[in-house]
């Protein structure tokens, strides 16, 4: 059965509810506490924002490779890119990361590397960092 429920944020929004008279009645009433789907993405994506936001003012003092790849490609990368520096310019103390993973440009690189571990990309960049080769117009070539 449907139940239309007054959420914390002040929207209405209907929810199935299953189960038992009483687990109903307690879901339902968990559920006045919560925020509306809509107001929960929204926070959510303002969230994610302002941590990109951090991340990338942690890491505009670096001369970072142009990334290169597909636009979709380049915006996620580049939002990979400037978390995982984030973290190691604040694990060195404020200094800067290791030059192979500045050096990186292949948005599609931090898109297939994104879930390993600070170490395991360190390793990666430095075996892929020598194949990167920036060419004069700005754009990024791989070397053969």
């Amino acid at each position: 059965m449907t139940h239309c429920i007054t959420h914390a944020c002040g929207h209405e929004q209907a929810h199935y509810i299953p189960g038992s008279t009483s687990e109903k009645a307690r879901k339902a009433r968990w559920l006045t506490t919560t925020k509306c789907r809509a107001c929960f993405v929204a926070d959510r994506k303002a969230e994610d924002a302002a941590a990109g936001a951090l991340d990338d003012a942690a890491v505009a003092h670096l001369c970072l490779a142009p990334l290169v790849g597909s636009e979709r490609q380049v915006g996620w990368a580049a939002s990979i890119r400037a978390k995982r520096l984030a973290r190691m310019v604040q694990a060195a103390g404020g200094g800067d990361p290791d030059p192979a993973c500045v050096a990186v440009g292949d948005a599609r690189w931090w898109i297939d590397h994104r879930d390993l571990s600070d170490a395991d990309l360190l390793t990666k960049a430095r075996a892929a960092a020598p194949a990167y080769v920036p060419a004069g117009d700005g754009a990024a070539r791989h070397a053969a």
